[in-house]
């Protein structure tokens, strides 16, 4: 354990930041498959997935606003 570098905390930043970065990524890329899709089906996916992305959205600028 390093005094100054608190390793524990950079790897649950790190994890965090892969998760929100990359999973909001991924579903935002599922919402524009459901989109291309065409069926009902698809739309209301593609519609589940864009409120996904934007709670998303909307919880991150509440984090770093709250600081």
């Amino acid at each position: 354990m390093n005094d100054y570098i608190d390793l524990d905390a950079l790897w649950k930043v790190l994890v965090a930041a892969l998760l929100a970065g990359a999973g909001l990524v991924a579903v935002y890329s599922l919402a524009l498959v459901g989109l291309a899709n065409g069926r009902a089906a698809g739309r209301v996916a593609a519609g589940l997935c864009f409120l996904v992305v934007a709670a998303g959205l909307v919880l991150g600028l509440y984090v770093m606003l709250a600081k």
